[in-house]
């Protein structure tokens, strides 16, 4: 998968969050990103953390388990 570090994903509910860092664990790929706000110049303070899911397309859906949120946590650095 190509690399979304910097890039707007626009979820199918309208939101836009901007991926700050892409990681893989365990095989599945996340992404720490910063939901954007209406007008696209900022962020609001809603980061999450958003798991790819499926083969097909590009598709996510937020991480909610707490395990996987701490590792991922500690690992992905921010400059």
């Amino acid at each position: 998968m190509e690399n979304l570090t910097n890039q707007v994903l626009a979820l199918a509910n309208g939101k836009k969050f901007f991926v700050l860092r892409q990681a893989v664990y365990k095989g599945t790929t996340y992404f720490l990103s910063a939901e954007l706000t209406e007008d696209e110049e900022d962020f609001t303070n809603n980061f999450v953390f958003l798991q790819k899911v499926g083969d097909e397309g590009l598709k996510v859906k937020k991480v909610t388990d707490q395990s996987i949120i701490e590792v991922l946590a500690k690992n992905i650095k921010l400059d």
